[in-house]
């Protein structure tokens, strides 16, 4: 290999030097370019980033004030809408500072004071109002509010003369008014007018107190009334009079002429009573067609005695009512402090029984309340009360009183009920049927002694081959049902009883009022073969033309004449003569109440039919008919 020279061995190096220079430059270059790509990205990247920051702060600005906008105008809009609803409402609206000075307030205001805005604004209830009342309870309220932090109420009567007075009411409530730190700084309050409210609780208050056809105290306000007159009394030791005055026959008046003829004489009969009171006594009307009467202090007898002749005069005159005259009368009962006794319900009620009794004894009069009276009416409500259990329970019975004829022989039996009460033991009918013909149980019980009655007569005439009759009274309330006869007709064709074998036996005032239809039933049921007979001939407005007209086949005479039967007295003839008569119209007679020897042989005398009674047989249970029936047959 050839030798480097020194020469050539720099050149080598400076070559190779050179080189690593330019690769040096050249990896500079590299690096700078690297660099500044770098550089260029990591500007973009920041720009980009920046972009994205700026950009997405900008969006939530945006969002951030569209949503302070929206509120904005929102809050406005709920502003507005605010003073629209508080300057439209009904009711008066203000607020004022602690000072009680107005620094708010609604139209309703302006116009309940009828001043302008400003004149009130800065001012206090001191410089617009004139009632000094209502100042008093306002200011007393706005410093309970500022002094407790609770609202307050007060209610307000107010007039206005707003070309006419007008009243009314105002519900005032105060209610404090807070910062955000819970401090009272100042006071909102609301005036709600009432005043419909308040009418109408007057006049549901009045509808209580008082009747709304004669505008006079209702039982509500008499039984107040009554116990401050009782009060008094204990202090003074003088009496109270109670007075229950019912209008007879009032019933019958709304049926026939209306209920608004009737409304019209229950307002006349009230300005006649006013007429006959003085001072703080009461007229009241208590329900319906009865009145009460209060009458407060009384010290002398002459007092009650001069009233009640008073208002005894005011039926003397016939009540005008659209050219229409009608007489009326009242039954009337009277009760006294302290003798009838202690309580205004008591006394009311002992004078509604004195009524009543008044009632029962022919109406048009007037009793006194006692005590034995009381006694009676209760005894009443109880049998009343019992009687409605005693239907379900199937607690009566029939007893059996035979009767003959003339000559000695069995013709049949009488039906008479009975009542065995748990309570009250056994009772008769003169004790029980009153109260159940007044209650209109009679119609139910009337139909079990009906079809009772006629099961026992179909049984015992199979038993022993007879034909006896079972008569049985119908009571004039169970007689004019509707239906009578139908249900007749079928309780026999149900038994399989011969028709003629029952007897139906009716008094006159079935048919006093009711003529015509009650002849048409009687006949209905005789053309089906049941025998019809008068009961009590003789002993209330009877008459020979109904024996002509009636289908009657048998006329029972009553036990009152039979009782009076003496030879050596004049009203022999009478019953005789009676006999007589209806022998000719060809009507059979039965006399009841025989007792004696004697009155039997002047009845056969008289050729009576058939008769009845303690000589021959008193009512028997049930048991003992077939006893009866085989001596009877035995004969």
């Amino acid at each position: 290999m050839d030798k480097i020279t020194g020469d050539e061995e720099g050149n080598v190096n400076d070559i190779s030097e050179l080189k690593q220079a330019e690769s040096l430059e050249k990896f500079d270059e590299q690096v700078t370019a690297a660099e500044e790509e770098l550089r260029q990205q990591m500007e973009e990247l920041i720009l980009t980033t920046l972009y994205k920051e700026l950009r997405q702060s900008e969006d939530e600005l945006k969002r951030q004030f569209n949503v302070i906008t929206m509120n904005n105008e929102l809050i406005a809009l709920s502003e507005e809408r605010y003073k629209t609803l508080v300057n439209n409402s009904h009711d008066v609206i203000f607020c004022c500072d602690l000072k009680g000075a107005f620094t708010t307030i609604n139209k309703k205001f302006c116009e309940a004071v009828d001043l302008p805005k400003e004149s009130i604004i800065g001012k206090t209830i001191n410089d617009i109002q004139d009632d000094l009342g209502y100042i008093q309870k306002w200011n007393e309220a706005f410093t309970k509010v500022i002094t407790d932090g609770n609202a307050n109420s007060f209610t307000y009567r107010y007039e206005r003369n707003l070309g006419s007075r007008i009243i009314g009411y105002y519900d005032v409530t105060l209610s404090p008014l807070f910062d955000l730190r819970k401090k009272i700084i100042g006071v909102i309050g609301t005036n709600r007018d009432i005043t419909t409210t308040i009418e109408n609780e007057n006049k549901i208050k009045h509808m209580t107190y008082y009747d709304g056809i004669t505008d006079l105290p209702s039982r509500v306000l008499f039984l107040e009334r009554l116990d401050n007159a009782i009060e008094l009394s204990k202090k003074k030791s003088n009496h109270v009079i109670i007075i229950i005055l019912n209008i007879d026959n009032f019933k019958t008046i709304n049926n026939t002429l209306g209920y608004a003829m009737g409304d019209i004489l229950l307002v006349e009969t009230a300005a006649r009573l006013l007429k006959c009171i003085k001072g703080k006594d009461t007229v009241s009307r208590l329900n319906g067609d009865e009145y009460g009467l209060l009458l407060e202090n009384v010290e002398h007898e002459d007092d009650i005695v001069n009233l009640l002749k008073r208002i005894g005069k005011i039926f003397d005159e016939p009540f005008r009512v659209k050219d229409e005259s009608i007489s009326l009368t009242a039954s009337i009962g009277v009760s006294i402090y302290p003798d009838d006794g202690d309580t205004n319900e008591e006394l009311l009620n002992n004078a509604a029984t004195a009524m009543l009794v008044a009632k029962k004894f022919g109406k048009n009069r007037l009793e006194f309340f006692n005590f034995k009276m009381k006694h009676e009416f209760l005894k009443t409500s109880n049998i009343e009360r019992l009687l409605r259990k005693a239907i379900n329970n199937n607690e009566f019975i029939l007893y059996y009183q035979p009767q003959y004829t003339i000559t000695g022989k069995l013709r049949g039996f009488e039906a008479l009920i009975r009542w065995n009460s748990p309570e009250m033991g056994l009772l008769n009918p003169m004790e029980f049927i009153p109260i159940a013909e007044e209650t209109g149980l009679i119609i139910q019980i009337g139909k079990w002694v009906l079809n009772t009655a006629i099961l026992a007569c179909k049984k015992y005439n199979d038993k022993h081959g007879c034909d006896f009759i079972m008569s049985l009274n119908i009571s004039p309330l169970q007689f004019r049902q509707k239906g009578f006869g139908e249900f007749v007709i079928k309780a026999i064709k149900s038994s399989g009883l011969k028709p003629r074998s029952l007897e139906l036996e009716i008094t006159e005032s079935s048919f006093i009022n009711n003529y015509d239809s009650v002849a048409k039933e009687l006949k209905n049921l005789r053309d089906f073969g049941v025998r019809i007979a008068l009961d009590d001939f003789g002993t209330g407005y009877s008459s020979l033309s109904y024996l002509k007209k009636l289908p009657i086949d048998l006329l029972k005479i009553d036990k009152s004449f039979i009782q009076e039967i003496d030879f050596s007295n004049p009203h022999n003839d009478l019953t005789e003569s009676i006999i007589a008569l209806v022998n000719k119209l060809n009507i059979k007679t039965i006399a009841e109440g025989v007792e004696t020897l004697e009155q039997l042989n002047f009845l056969t005398n008289a050729k009576c039919d058939y008769v009845q009674g303690y000589y021959f047989g008193k009512p028997s249970a049930e048991e003992l008919m077939d006893d009866i029936i085989k001596k009877a047959v035995k004969k």
